[in-house]
């Protein structure tokens, strides 16, 4: 008799759950996806993908509710229909009553889990893909087809499309390279303000973070994707009079923000894995290039002293030219973010060969010389026309030039007032090195150069070392919010069941809806307590973890003091 009653209680809660819970995801999933489908970046195909990846992340919120609301309505008709007074007269307990209750709970809390920590995040990232790669793929798709693609008040037309992979380590998250670009850009009542032709341009898509100050105030969220067309001798056509504007870059706009780079969209032991190596995430790999490039920018100016104290040559290639340049000084010394060459003792000035790629050398001789580290052009997609690999560009600033001649010919001594030198690197450029190392051990390598009293000390080193521990320490505070919250849900999931069904007992007489509502409430204010406890992990780490349990154990309490009225009465 007991199983047959067990059987049938479970049977009644699992069907309404399913009808319930079906209703629901039905509904909120169609509701997400008018938006994006009605601004244009969904086909009605994807439309319907959409809806179906949409369906797994709206369990996470729907299935608890269905669930509560299921053993609220199973139990409340059997209270309401005497039934649970023939059972309490058959000599069953209402503990053993629960029991069907609590074996569906716990089923339901294990796959919530399952569901939060697997299924949702794959899921997840096929969503964002279909509204972030899949934007670039229609979009590009236009333009190969020989079409004119339009973004906003923007029609692009190209004679060339090719995709270009990002480098590692660059915050752009996709690019593509067009040649032979048109561009026709109107204002909100059609009246054309811009007219272009371009030799080519570049479509950037890149997190808001990566953007500059005024294009970052204008889309107001950091964490979202962005596009950025930048234009390269770019041609336009104002009054009859073509003007020449390179580079010419388009303000970025934002389309759903970048899914890889969100703990949210990994499973429990890749977030574990993460913690191990949080280089994966671009937003802490570019401050551990940021840093590296500081160590190495040390390293250098270390080695150009010592050459230049012993009189040794300071040795450069040249990334323009393929060549060589060579300098002979007598010192060395810093001044303002510029490294001043002094001249040697013996001639009073500098000696300078500069070698070809073809093996030509010309003599110069100066007066003075400056080395000025260039900023890196993969700093800012804005400044490079493809992401490039980080590298200690700089630039040779020489004054009082006397032009020797090459050694290949008898051309007369000529001067110059001044010159300079380009895209050089130093020869034993030490970047590459310091560039393999992962963050934790660059920071453990950066402890000399950042800690004060040491002779490696330098104060602009302690910024960008700061930076990377805080993005470390979000990261690890971000991955430890979302498995507590996964758990936490899954713990909801089941006392949310038996508050229900207790809940119901104990209201037999009341109206379903009123009865649920006794059980909804709570519920409510516990998914509330999970959402809070989340960002509270977030934002202060581990002493956020009991908020996010708080709501289930007021839950819990709750039911308990629900059950002892049962009991009583």
């Amino acid at each position: 008799m007991l199983m047959t009653l067990w059987r049938a209680i479970s049977f009644e809660f699992w069907r309404l759950l399913i009808l319930t819970v079906s209703v629901v995801v039905a509904t909120i999933a169609f509701a997400i996806t008018i938006k994006p489908l009605a601004d244009g970046k969904l086909s009605a195909d994807q439309a319907i993908r959409f809806m179906f990846y949409a369906v797994p992340p709206m369990l996470a919120y729907a299935l608890p509710f269905a669930a509560g609301f299921a053993a609220t309505i199973t139990y409340h008709r059997m209270a309401s229909e005497n039934e649970v007074t023939a059972v309490y007269a058959s000599g069953i307990s209402h503990k053993r009553l629960l029991f069907p209750s609590i074996i569906s709970g716990v089923l339901l809390a294990g796959g919530m889990l399952a569901l939060n920590d697997q299924v949702i995040p794959r899921f997840l990232k096929q969503m964002e893909q279909m509204v972030t790669q899949d934007f670039a793929k229609i979009f590009v798709g236009e333009l190969q087809s020989g079409q004119s693609a339009k973004i906003g008040n923007n029609e692009i037309h190209a004679d060339l499309v090719e995709r270009v992979p990002p480098e590692p380590g660059s915050p752009v998250i996709d690019q593509y390279l067009l040649g032979g670009v048109a561009l026709v850009k109107a204002d909100e009542d059609g009246t054309v303000t811009i007219d272009g032709t371009a030799k080519r341009a570049w479509i950037l898509l890149l997190p808001a973070w990566a953007l500059g100050p005024e294009d970052r105030a204008r889309i107001g969220n950091d964490d979202a994707t962005t596009v950025l067309m930048k234009f390269i001798d770019m041609t336009i056509n104002r009054e009859g009079s073509p003007i020449t504007v390179d580079p010419f870059t388009l303000p970025a706009f934002a389309i759903p923000r970048v899914f890889k780079d969100d703990p949210k969209f990994m499973t429990t032991s890749e977030m574990k894995s993460l913690r191990e190596d949080p280089d994966q995430m671009n937003f802490v790999d570019s401050k551990r290039v940021e840093l590296a490039k500081g160590i190495a920018s040390i390293r250098v100016f270390r080695d150009l002293a010592s050459n230049a104290r012993s009189g040794s040559a300071i040795e450069f290639v040249s990334t323009h030219t393929g060549g060589s340049v060579s300098i002979l000084a007598g010192g060395f010394m810093p001044s303002q973010g510029l490294w001043t060459l002094l001249p040697q003792p013996q001639t009073n000035a500098i000696e300078i060969e500069v070698v070809d790629s073809s093996g030509r050398t010309d003599r110069l001789r100066a007066s003075g010389a400056v080395i000025r580290p260039e900023r890196d052009s993969s700093d800012d997609p804005l400044n490079s026309s493809s992401a490039q690999r980080p590298t200690l560009d700089f630039t040779l600033v020489l004054s009082g030039v006397e032009v020797l001649g090459s050694l290949d010919d008898d051309r007369p001594t000529t001067e110059k007032e001044s010159t300079e030198y380009t895209g050089l690197q130093f020869r034993q450029d030490p970047l590459d090195e310091i560039l393999a190392m992962p963050s934790k051990e660059l920071l453990e390598y950066a402890v000399p150069y950042t800690t004060e009293g040491s002779l490696e000390y330098a104060e602009f080193l302690v910024e960008p070392t700061s930076r990377l521990h805080q993005q470390i320490g979000k990261l690890n505070n971000e991955i430890l919010s979302k498995l507590h919250e996964r758990w936490a849900m899954a713990l909801a999931a089941l006392v949310m069941v038996l508050a229900g069904s207790v809940v119901a007992l104990q209201l037999k007489n009341a109206q379903p809806l009123t009865v649920y509502q006794w059980s909804f409430f709570p519920a409510l204010g516990t998914i509330i307590l999970i959402s809070g406890g989340q960002q509270s992990i977030h934002n202060s780490g581990p002493i956020g973890i009991p908020v996010i349990y708080a709501g289930v154990l007021i839950l819990l309490v709750y039911t308990w003091f629900a059950l002892r009225k049962v009991s009583i009465h």
